[in-house]
């Protein structure tokens, strides 16, 4: 029996071996022209513990296979750092030129009655110099709403608003058909400009009903979970790759800036992903550079994630990172002091 036992186990190493080593493919595979791999992204996390489960109770029976999946597990420990911060605690208020925050603010807060006023305040009273928003009411008027930024700049569903003046502002187009929302504008701060972009790439657009199916799947009720599974995937995998198109669009707009930059916004992607690192090549990640934990950004229906993401070139600094987790929206706004 215990040989068996033995066997078994050896057999679910390899299976969760061979899945964390597909799910490393994931930021490198453009899901156009292989989906599969994009898929095993969003169980990197999920993989990883199991993974490391397993080393554990190798280690415990003094068995070979461990030295293997300890090789598996370091193999990607690059991706771990863009899903888990490892920095120290950052000194508060050290000294920076510019404080940035991304939120989705989700239509100022759909559902919750005090939740619009609440979102409002708390973008005014942020201190922060320059705020990229997502999901952001498509009327002119809202800009009254965040007096402390006097200059805005807007398309569709995102916006731009700062402190400072803007002093050349555009718009990222995509394909008709397409969700996503991309604007930018060149900011003087100073004797120096940087351009900021805000940006809101393809949403899986779940609705109701795969919401049912998740809440389905997840409380064990296994009776339509095939046809739930295909319905749930062929949204991701739409969605992956519009998203890989239209981050390769904004990076190659990116690399014809002027002046250093500044890319923030509602990704709709985990790190472990096409498009995040499309967009993140070449680039600091805020949060890799100063962020602790999981740093997840999302809180809605499904499962939460790093999917909010603030990114600027390497000729500027990252003095501190914060997420914040007050809940007014179905995302945390997430911050950073940067330095030139």
């Amino acid at each position: 029996m215990g040989r068996l036992f033995d066997i078994i186990m050896r057999i679910v190493t390899i299976i969760a071996m061979i899945g964390l080593l597909g799910s490393y493919t994931a930021p490198y595979v453009n899901p156009n022209v292989f989906y599969f791999s994009s898929l095993l992204g969003y169980t990197y996390h999920y993989l990883l513990i199991v993974n490391i489960i397993l080393l554990l109770y190798w280690i415990a029976r003094w068995k070979k296979i461990a030295i293997l999946s300890i090789l598996i597990i370091a193999a990607g420990y690059p991706l771990i750092t863009t899903y888990y911060g490892l920095n120290p605690q950052t000194v508060p208020d050290a000294p920076h030129d510019l404080s940035i925050m991304t939120y989705n603010i989700q239509m100022l807060g759909i559902g919750e009655k005090d939740a619009p006023a609440k979102i409002e305040n708390y973008i005014n009273n942020s201190n922060n110099d320059i705020v990229c928003m997502q999901e952001f009411p498509q009327r002119e008027a809202s800009f009254k709403k965040f007096p402390a930024y006097p200059y805005y700049h807007r398309n569709r569903d995102v916006a731009l608003v700062s402190r400072y003046p803007i002093i050349n502002k555009g718009v990222i187009k995509f394909d008709k058909g397409h969700s996503a929302a991309c604007v930018y504008g060149d900011i003087a701060i100073g004797k120096d400009t940087i351009r900021v972009y805000s940006v809101h790439l393809e949403s899986y657009r779940l609705g109701k009903n795969e919401q049912q199916i998740y809440k389905e799947l997840t409380s064990g009720n296994t009776q339509n979970a095939t046809q739930g599974v295909k319905t749930i995937s062929s949204r991701l995998v739409t969605a992956n790759r519009n998203r890989a198109k239209q981050a390769q669009i904004i990076k190659d707009h990116m690399l014809q800036s002027p002046y250093p930059v500044i890319i923030c916004g509602d990704f709709n992607d985990t790190p472990i992903s096409f498009a995040y690192h499309t967009l993140s090549e070449g680039m600091k990640d805020c949060f890799i550079e100063k962020g602790r934990g999981l740093g997840n950004t999302y809180i809605g229906e499904f499962p939460s994630f790093r999917i909010d993401h603030i990114l600027h070139t390497p000729t500027l600094g990252t003095v501190s990172y914060t997420r914040d987790t007050v809940k007014y929206s179905d995302h945390y706004p997430v911050q950073s002091d940067i330095r030139f």
